[in-house]
């Protein structure tokens, strides 16, 4: 049941890239007191080592073995992140990705792990369990990336 559950989890395939980004927030804060003006929207530049919006699959694994190191990942979601690369360096190839795809290929890591997730729904070939960790570690991603909880 865990072997059948892994292997779901790990149907996903997503990539890192290892650079600095600038990322637009807009924060207001609502007026509850008549006598509060309400504040204007501010603009905060949030600094991220990677951007998982834009990154290869050596950049993943690369971003996955940080962010464990950081406390942001825990070592289940690091290896999850790093097993196809590992994979792909490893043999050469994976599932018709080859090293070098591995290496230059850029591709939205979040949106590829909420297709995946979808399809994997879509087939009932997800555990509950297996869903509820898609669903953490996009959280995290997304929390990252952007500074906020999107899923909200």
């Amino acid at each position: 049941m865990i072997t059948q559950g892994m292997s779901n989890y790990y149907q996903v395939s997503y990539t890192n890239q290892s650079f600095r980004a600038s990322h637009q927030v807009e924060q207001t804060v609502s007026d509850s007191n008549k006598g509060q003006e309400v504040a204007e929207l501010s603009n905060r530049s949030v600094d991220r080592e990677f951007d998982f919006t834009n990154m290869t699959l050596s950049e993943q694994s690369n971003a996955a073995e940080v962010l464990y190191e950081q406390g942001v990942l825990s070592m289940g979601e690091m290896a999850f992140m790093t097993g196809r690369y590992g994979l792909i360096e490893h043999d050469g190839s994976l599932g018709g990705t080859t090293l070098e795809q591995a290496n230059s290929e850029r591709f939205n890591v979040i949106a590829s792990m909420k297709d995946n997730l979808a399809t994997v729904k879509g087939q009932g070939q997800a555990t509950p369990e297996v869903i509820n960790n898609y669903n953490t570690l996009i959280r995290k991603l997304e929390v990252y990336q952007f500074g906020l909880n999107t899923s909200a």
